[in-house]
């Protein structure tokens, strides 16, 4: 059974084609992630972090708030970030969020306005017809026994008016989730954090708007599960198209490759892998000739590729990646190692060390994120 999630049903909303890519073909995108959502990333890491250190240990400063947001960005970052807007470079999202991080402590300190129970929160949602959702809450507080707050931080360029709050399907998931959890609950007050603009936007959900929400929400899941089985999922242009990961797989942009033009890519690819040009020259034409042997793959549902000598074989690789050092998770890691009495210093190999039992590495795992990505492997015929 599929658990459904808002950002999944957004994704079929704006366009159906990209949620056949993501959701059904599983397909790995060509293009890296936006500086938007690179941002956004962050800001939310510092603010967990921050909260953390008021719910664990002393309450962090701001000037430490600063430092471990610039650490974050620097050890996440990826060379293959986006900037859309052309106006705008690197430095200017970094400094936005940092000023964004800033303005949040300011407001908040010393941060006692409620009791944090919750910090990126997972919660399961139970729909009419068996169907499930899930959600994962930024920050969940309680002011008493019966009365607790759904916080999200936004760090979109655009303030929601308060008639598009009281009718939000994210936050009102959320609410339902809480009540399903925490049955004692009787008011559960919904706060965006629009960070740019150091603003907040409420609201609440009655318990006839929520039952009202799952039938609806249903209906949606119901339609998509129609397309689905229909093979019915078109592509939809839109001014967020310029976003997408998948723009260069997607038939609105991407070129069709034929298979004469793929024999002369993979025998490119064989004579540039063979030659003696410089390394660094090297990995940039190899990448641009692999993205094109992966999106022929892609087009024509063809793992292998054959050329005149060598053949192409598109292969998924899964590789797990150990948290940054500074991450909540890599401190619970820790923790989790030194109970096991082992001193582990390159993470990256902790599932290979012969000491560890098999129930020890699979209580290990949940530490680790899993890497999705393509390699193209050369063979020759």
């Amino acid at each position: 059974m599929v658990v459904y999630s808002h950002s999944r049903i957004v994704t079929y909303e704006n366009c159906p084609y990209q949620y056949k890519l993501r959701y059904v073909d599983k397909v790995v995108p060509l293009l890296g992630g936006t500086i938007e959502s690179y941002m956004g990333g962050i800001v939310h890491e510092a603010l967990e972090w921050l909260y953390d250190t008021v719910v664990n240990h002393d309450l962090a400063t701001k000037e430490e708030l600063l430092s471990y947001y610039d650490q974050r960005w620097v050890s996440r970052w990826k060379e293959d970030t986006r900037v859309i807007k052309s106006e705008f470079d690197f430095d200017h999202y970094k400094k936005s969020g940092r000023d964004y991080v800033e303005k949040y402590y300011e407001r908040y300190v010393p941060f006692n306005q409620a009791v944090t129970i919750g910090l990126e929160k997972r919660l399961y949602i139970d729909l009419p017809d068996g169907k499930k959702m899930s959600g994962i809450i930024d920050r969940l507080d309680k002011k008493s026994k019966t009365h607790f707050e759904v916080h999200d931080y936004k760090t979109s360029s655009r303030l929601i008016e308060q008639s598009q709050a009281d009718i939000d399907r994210q936050l009102s998931l959320y609410a339902m989730a809480v009540h399903q959890h925490y049955p004692e609950v009787e008011t559960i007050d919904l706060i965006w954090h629009f960070v740019k603009f150091d603003a907040e936007v409420k609201s609440i959900r009655n318990k006839n708007q929520l039952q009202e929400l799952a039938l609806e929400t249903c209906t949606k899941i119901d339609m998509i599960e129609t397309a689905v089985a229909d093979s019915d999922l078109p592509t939809s242009k839109s001014m967020l198209c310029d976003w997408c990961e998948y723009r260069k797989q997607c038939p609105e942009f991407g070129k069709t490759v034929d298979s004469e033009e793929i024999i002369e890519v993979i025998d490119k690819l064989v004579s540039i892998t063979q030659s003696d040009i410089p390394e660094d020259d090297k990995v940039v034409i190899l990448k641009t000739i692999e993205d094109k042997i992966k999106l022929f793959a892609q087009q024509s549902r063809q793992k292998t590729l054959v050329g005149t000598t060598h053949k192409a074989t598109v292969e998924d690789v899964f590789e797990r990646i150990p948290p940054d050092q500074g991450n909540l998770k890599w401190y619970n890691l820790q923790t989790e190692l030194k109970n096991m009495n082992l001193e582990i210093g390159d993470l990256s190999n902790v599932f290979h060390t012969p000491e560890l039992s098999e129930k020890q590495k699979n209580s290990l795992k949940g530490y680790f994120d899993i890497e999705r990505s393509t390699k193209v492997v050369l063979e020759k015929l």
